[in-house]
């Protein structure tokens, strides 16, 4: 059986066998990175070994070599950050910081530059792998071999990369696996983007890379700066120091789509019209949409106004129920009209009706070569270089379903909207019924930590984190009768739920729960030794 040595101890109680070998050549972790890691097993629950495994490579690594390669470019130039990341490569240590810039506007370059002239190592944490290759592109060509991708796919090829940061400096780029690595000689940590969804594990452990790279720069001193056009509440709340040198985004229009008619198509006419114009001139233009139907929001159609639940203020669509807190819907709580139209729709939909008001040959989905690409979130990713961009239903992003959904809608805005040029003539429409609110306004100024530390103040109103710690538990293949005791033995009245879903059943536990995660660990594991199937989510983004 092959296992990882985390401590020796001749004294040790019970039964212990030989080490009968060792497997590899080179240690996967430090005793710096396994502190980090036996906070991240108490944090989130999770078997100490399942985060032994994320931290080693996917194959054994041979002996290390000692590289020494060229350094890079030595002057970073005059730029905000310059002070930071010369004090991370002299090894000083600095507070904790956030870059407010859209990662085209980041200057890469300057950023590793003091690092990658010095003997010492840069880390690079990404979302995605477009995003990390492009960076990587980015890189190369000032500070050459010592540039490494982290590729995906190919355990071979992962190793070596993982060798190579081990073998001297270098900057190291890659997805959120690589927040779990070694790196020789490390200086600074740039995180990008850390509220996207892809920055938190889905499976257990859920562990979030934010919070995982806070808790190795503590430990092992190394500098850390978080890069991005909207830091996340809990990033603010954490006390980092905020440097926004520049606005963010370019231009951004706003569309009032109460002024059209009922029945005018997702597309307000003023919208078509500027696309009309885009594709006449040659230019590129990205039309964001959602992926499901049922996301979409509605308007009533006597009064115009968002339908919106008149118990939390979600959007319904056209819904009876609302599918945040169960509350009937409805007629209009503004005009009480009973008549509503769709105003969001998957991409498909929106590509014909397009093709039909500006012309077939000018529009496509994400992929095809097209003037006039229609696309989701999920194509916002290492996005850049159009004319324009149009939001068709921004209100289904603002108004949703969740605790964090305004946040989540600045955040996905913000990227749709940075991945427009700052030409002249070149600008982002956003379609809204609701014109005013103030996350429209944030987007038109391009001052977001205001409204994020606006919307931590009303989390701490509402209980809701980061004021408050929350843990989801989740199982399949057990009575929720015997998980509700056995939690209700730890959790005591700080437990919410059951609730079922699907085929599972969801608790919610609030409060200080640092005393509850060290005992829920014994519990849990009783409970998958007799079959059952349990998720834990600690700090959940859904509730």
């Amino acid at each position: 059986m092959r296992g990882y040595v985390v401590a020796r101890n001749r004294d040790h109680p019970g039964k212990l066998k030989e080490v009968l070998a060792i497997s590899g050549d080179a240690p996967v972790f430090d005793p710096d990175l396994l502190k980090t890691l036996r906070w991240a097993a108490n944090h989130y629950v999770s078997p100490m070994s399942v985060l032994l495994d994320k931290a080693s490579p996917p194959t054994l690594p041979g002996k290390l070599i000692d590289v020494e390669p060229e350094p890079g470019d030595r002057d970073p130039g005059d730029f905000p950050l310059r002070g930071f990341v010369e004090a991370a490569a002299a090894g000083k240590r600095r507070p904790i910081t956030a870059f407010v810039t859209h990662w085209v506007d980041a200057d890469w370059r300057r950023l590793v530059a003091p690092v990658a002239a010095s003997d010492r190592s840069a880390l690079v944490i990404v979302p995605t792998v477009r995003e990390a290759r492009e960076i990587f592109e980015t890189l190369q060509p000032s500070i050459s071999e010592r540039a490494v991708l982290i590729p995906e796919g190919s355990n071979s090829d992962a190793t070596a990369a993982w060798e190579r940061a081990n073998s001297g400096p270098a900057v190291v780029i890659g997805t959120p696996r690589a927040a779990y690595w070694t790196v020789k000689n490390l200086a600074l940590a740039v995180v990008f983007e850390e509220g996207r969804r892809a920055m938190k594990d889905r499976q257990t452990p859920t562990v979030h890379i934010r919070d995982l790279m806070r808790t190795r720069s503590r430990i092992e001193g190394f500098g850390l700066l978080f890069v991005g056009p909207t830091p996340s509440v809990e990033l603010i709340a954490a006390g980092a120091e905020v440097i926004q040198s520049r606005r963010p985004w370019g231009l951004v229009e706003v569309v009032d789509r109460r002024e059209d008619p009922p029945g005018s198509g997702f597309l307000s006419e003023r919208s078509l019209s500027a696309l009309r114009s885009v594709a006449a001139r040659g230019g590129r233009a990205f039309v964001f949409t959602h992926l499901r139907a049922g996301d979409a929001s509605a308007r009533c159609v006597s009064c115009r106004a968002i339908r919106l639940c008149g118990r939390c203020g979600s959007h319904v669509g056209r819904n009876a129920e609302c599918r945040r807190c169960g509350s009937a819907t409805g007629n209009c709580r503004h005009c009480g009209g009973s008549g509503f139209e769709t105003m969001g729709t998957i991409p498909s939909r929106l590509a014909k009706e397009i093709s039909s008001r500006v012309g077939a040959e000018q529009v496509g989905e994400s992929g095809e070569d097209a003037l006039i690409t229609v696309g989701t979130e999920r194509d916002l990713a290492g996005l850049s270089g159009f004319t324009m961009a149009v939001a068709v239903d921004p209100d289904a992003l603002i108004h949703g379903h969740n605790y964090r959904s305004s946040e989540e809608a600045l955040r996905i805005l913000a990227r749709l909207v940075g991945s427009v040029g700052r030409s002249r003539g070149y600008r982002t429409i956003l379609q809204t019924s609701d014109p005013g609110s103030p996350l429209m306004t944030t987007l038109r100024r391009g001052e977001p930590i205001p409204y994020l530390e606006g919307v931590l103040a009303q989390r701490a109103r509402d209980g809701f984190p980061p004021a408050s710690e929350m843990m989801a538990i989740e199982s399949r293949g057990v009575e929720p009768e015997i998980v509700s005791a056995a939690l209700g033995e730890l959790a005591g009245g700080m437990i919410m739920g059951p609730v079922e879903s699907n085929d599972r059943h969801r608790w919610l536990l609030q409060g200080d729960l640092q005393q509850v995660k060290q005992e829920l660990r014994k519990t849990l594991q009783k409970l998958r030794d007799s079959g059952a199937t349990i998720r834990v989510d600690a700090d959940p983004i859904d509730l």
